[in-house]
């Protein structure tokens, strides 16, 4: 047979429990130690990283300002660029197309085989949209009539609301005396008294 060691365990508790407090009052020495390292490296680092900071925004303020200037300034030249480009795309563009649509459709729907109002109907749409639309003619003798349309609706706009005005002021005069104050009233409770003692 083997000879088995004899091992004390109430003492490998006890050397456990040692090692334990040991090792639990290390680590709280290690965890101050750390904080109080964590709280110098923060109070190092915080100057720093705002001086950083600061720094990199004196640096960026002027780039940007720049930038935003020269954004502005392009978009002012492109301006009147864009206000063309969408004068002739209204104008010019779009009517063309609504017209090569509605000339194709109708070549298109007309009679015959498919590959001859096919020709029409690209021939027809080709036509289109290479003829430049017809600009609208501005007329500005509609301003006169539009400002005394509106001059003419404000003015009864504003009659009707004086007329309403009126209607709504009082007809009497609040301050005149009452009329009824004058009338003479009977005292009917006391002819009732009297008849219900007769009775």
């Amino acid at each position: 047979m083997a000879r088995t060691p004899n091992i004390d365990t109430e003492k490998l508790k006890a050397q456990g429990l040692q090692l334990r407090d040991a090792a639990a009052v290390h680590a709280g020495r290690l965890a101050v130690r750390a904080a109080d390292l964590a709280e110098q490296g923060l109070d190092w680092a915080a100057p720093r990283a705002q001086a950083a900071l600061s720094s990199a925004i004196e640096r960026a303020t002027p780039l940007v300002e720049s930038a935003s200037e020269r954004a502005q300034s392009v978009a002012d030249r492109a301006q009147p660029f864009l206000s063309d480009i969408h004068g002739h795309v209204v104008d010019d563009y779009l009517p063309r197309l609504n017209k090569a649509v509605s000339e194709s459709a109708t070549a298109l729907a007309a009679e015959g085989d498919l590959s001859s109002r096919a020709r029409a109907a690209r021939s027809a749409s080709a036509k289109a949209l290479t003829t430049p639309a017809r600009k609208k003619k501005c007329c500005k003798k509609g301003r006169l009539l539009r400002a005394l349309c509106f001059t003419a609706l404000t003015a009864a706009a504003a009659g009707a609301g004086y007329v309403l005005w009126k209607r709504s002021q009082p007809i009497e005069d609040p301050w005149a005396e009452d009329y009824w104050a004058d009338l003479e009233v009977e005292d009917y409770s006391a002819d009732q008294n009297q008849e219900a003692s007769a009775e």
